[in-house]
């Protein structure tokens, strides 16, 4: 008899610990779920990481501070050469209404005299960059340098670029340089803003193909 009782106390123990082993393996299951969410969670995060990286990084050494501001854009509605335009958005303009005629685009490079806003903005939407000046605030040394600079440009493949005095409206500092719908004031001829500036918006404009041809060709 108490051989029977001690067999029922055995299999008794061995139902206990099945049972308990039966526990410890869901809890172990379960443990290993959560590390196993809790490391897919890291990878993602670590992938959404890099993307960010690579999509904010691609500028390489681009001064972000050099790209300027976006401007709303005034449209591209042309109008009759030696007319005057209306609705710009900014000082100088960087989109809007300007002279229709396919020769109104003014060729590349350096001006000595003020030119109007209509025709510079037919340049801006062949995709070019116009730098204004403020002569009455520009040091000369700035104005060589300026001029040099864009003297040099204009022998190169991106040659759509223009030095021009501005005579309107004070736009508060001595240099603004535009493309299409994006601006960038400075205070000094900061030349390696400008190249930043280009490299960002260069081409970027309704008819990037459009003329006039590179000077001297």
């Amino acid at each position: 008899m108490a051989k029977r009782r001690t067999s029922g106390i055995q299999r008794r123990s061995r139902a206990s610990d099945e049972a308990m082993g039966r526990r410890l393996g869901t809890g172990t299951s379960r443990t290993l779920d959560w590390r196993l969410l809790a490391i897919g969670g890291i990878l993602v995060l670590g992938v959404a990481i890099l993307a960010v990286v690579l999509l904010f990084g691609g500028r390489g050494n681009t001064d972000l501070g050099a790209v300027g501001l976006r401007q709303t854009d005034a449209g591209g509605q042309h109008i009759p050469d030696s007319s005057q335009g209306t609705g710009y958005t900014s000082v100088p303009p960087t989109s809007g209404q300007h002279w229709i005629n396919a020769d109104s685009p003014g060729p590349w490079g350096v001006y000595p005299t003020a030119q109007p806003q209509e025709r510079m903005l037919h340049n801006l939407e062949h995709g070019g960059v116009v730098i204004w000046y403020q002569p009455a605030v520009l040091p000369a040394a700035d104005l060589t340098a300026l001029t040099q600079f864009v003297q040099q440009q204009i022998t190169t493949e991106r040659f759509k670029m223009i030095l021009v005095p501005w005579s309107g409206a004070d736009f508060g500092h001595p240099i603004a340089v535009t493309s299409w719908n994006w601006l960038l004031y400075l205070d000094t001829a900061d030349l390696d803003k400008i190249r930043a500036f280009t490299d960002a918006h260069y081409g970027e404009a309704p008819e990037p193909f459009g003329g006039p041809a590179k000077p001297g060709t």
